[in-house]
């Protein structure tokens, strides 16, 4: 199957991550959270401008108080504007709190990953927050290696959580009361040949669509984990991926530039290779996503 893909901003992220459609303002952010830039292009005009720097922003999403709830390596904060944010939670039980993707659920809550990553790989594991309008928070699984990608199935009563590291998505069940997760299991284990499962969406048939970085592709999942289809990307590190447009049948798709080298790389994995990554691009769809919930902090 053919696919329209478009470059629609050449913004050269280092890594560019974090999606997010903005309905009421009819654009699409994401960050480069290597550089601190969060970027949003206007579908109404087609430019690209950067509307903050400095804060180190690895998850964004949309909250009901106004502004955007932007995480990353100092904590959860509101964002309204250039420097001025407050801070919800920034440490847990004397740990410091580097998220990275976040979730809203439909009761304004945020579930939140952590990650601990050095110059010697893993320093310790992360693990997955539900962080409540009133900045408390409890912890809701834990042992995660390098927390990434998450998602809801249409129902709200599945939740899709990405190990990048353990190659894995994984799929609790929730109780939409009180958002406490049980009954984790493997939803996908991505084989050892392709890359790593990193940023993920869900559609509005129930499908879970998970970028690869290394892989050069999204990968479509139906909702028992069968790969359903894959969509080759020009760029290799494949960062993440997002519904939006008005009628949420574009896929926007983030990249990398910065090669990452490590020992997760598929066998033969070109390091050094002229498409690792940078741009964000738009696939053109026949399926619909369906709207993020927005926080209330």
């Amino acid at each position: 199957m053919a696919y329209h893909i478009e470059q629609v901003a050449n913004t050269n992220d280092k890594c560019g991550e974090a999606p997010t459609w903005d309905a009421a303002n009819n654009r699409v952010l994401w960050v480069d959270n290597e550089s601190s830039f969060v970027h949003a292009l206007s579908l109404d005009t087609g430019q690209v401008t950067r509307i903050s720097t400095g804060l180190m922003v690895s998850g964004v999403a949309l909250n009901t108080k106004g502004g955007y709830v932007f995480a990353g390596a100092t904590g959860l904060h509101v964002w309204r504007g250039q420097d001025d944010y407050r801070t919800v939670i920034s440490e847990f039980a004397g740990e410091s709190l580097y998220f990275n993707d976040i979730l809203a659920d439909p009761s304004g809550r945020v579930y939140a990953g952590t990650l601990y990553w050095g110059g010697n790989g893993m320093e310790k594991f992360g693990k997955l927050y539900l962080v409540k309008p009133d900045g408390s928070a409890e912890i809701v699984d834990e042992g995660i290696e390098l927390s990434n990608g998450l998602g809801f199935s249409p129902e709200n009563r599945t939740l899709y959580y990405t190990d990048s590291f353990a190659r894995r998505i994984y799929a609790y069940d929730v109780d939409t009361a009180s958002g406490r997760l049980s009954n984790r299991r493997v939803f996908v284990q991505v084989p050892s040949d392709e890359g790593l499962p990193d940023g993920l969406t869900v559609d509005a048939e129930g499908f879970v669509w998970s970028a690869q970085w290394y892989g050069g592709q999204v990968v479509r999942y139906d909702p028992q984990g069968k790969v359903e289809r894959r969509i080759a990307m020009p760029m290799m590190q494949v960062s993440s991926c997002l519904f939006g447009g008005p009628n949420l049948t574009d896929l926007y798709v983030t990249t990398a530039a910065n090669s990452w080298e490590g020992p997760y790389a598929p066998p033969g994995y070109n390091f050094k290779a002229a498409n690792i990554g940078g741009p964000l691009y738009r696939v053109r769809l026949d399926i619909q996503g369906k709207p993020d919930y927005a926080a209330d902090l």
